[in-house]
């Protein structure tokens, strides 16, 4: 099972959980959502810490992809004690009604600390660069980056992204320098450039499936 937190303290998120729903569906990847706002979980008629639900799932092996979303407050209230996880993914985004909140140093402070982690997908506005971090973004030293984006009439967003760089997978594959489209509709286009970027870290080969209109299908 491959866990994936999903960072929502900047209300971003949705998007790429959406488009990593749509993807598994697809795919016949069987996945599963949680957003815990408790310590406990009821499974069974049973009360579970967080991780030791998701050590049942790992035991009954039915889940292939796990996404956990979690939150700043949630943190600082401990919820996730002792969670690992495979790849967790950060935003940024400047919000006017939120100016107090600098979304690297909590990465640096936070995150980092608190989270065991193998790969860290962040934004390459955070300006950093360390062994186990992607970057996405619109700068072309981003790892993963995109070019261009367009909306339809329909609301279907077209990105076009980069893989820049050659990066482990989960899969134990890696990946190569190649460009290609993604479409889906998000409010944000790194929302979209996120999932995309999740994917291509799973072990999909990018330059081996085409996304449209909501339609995902592997050629």
């Amino acid at each position: 099972m491959i866990t994936i937190g999903v960072d929502n303290t900047l209300d971003m998120g949705k998007d790429t959980i959406d488009y990593i729903h749509e993807i598994s569906k697809s795919q016949g990847i069987r996945i599963h959502h949680i957003a815990p706002s408790k310590p406990i979980i009821y499974k069974n008629n049973r009360t579970l810490s967080i991780k030791n639900y998701v050590e049942c799932l790992e035991k009954e092996d039915r889940i292939e992809l796990l996404i956990i979303e979690f939150k700043k407050n949630s943190i600082e209230n401990d919820l996730y004690k002792n969670l690992s996880f495979d790849i967790i993914v950060l935003f940024d985004h400047f919000m006017a009604q939120r100016p107090f909140i600098n979304h690297k140093l909590y990465f640096e402070h936070k995150i980092l600390k608190y989270f065991k982690c193998k790969c860290y997908l962040i934004p390459d506005t955070y300006n950093i660069k360390k062994q186990g971090c992607i970057t996405y973004g619109w700068h072309n030293d981003a790892d993963i980056s995109l070019s261009s984006a367009e909306k339809d009439p329909e609301g279907v967003t077209k990105i076009q992204c980069c893989i820049q760089t050659c990066m482990p997978t989960q899969r134990g594959t890696f990946t190569m320098p190649v460009e290609f489209p993604v479409y889906g509709k998000t409010r944000y286009t790194e929302e979209l450039l996120a999932g995309a970027a999740i994917f291509i870290l799973y072990g999909f080969d990018a330059s081996t499936f085409v996304i449209e209109n909501n339609v995902y299908n592997m050629v």
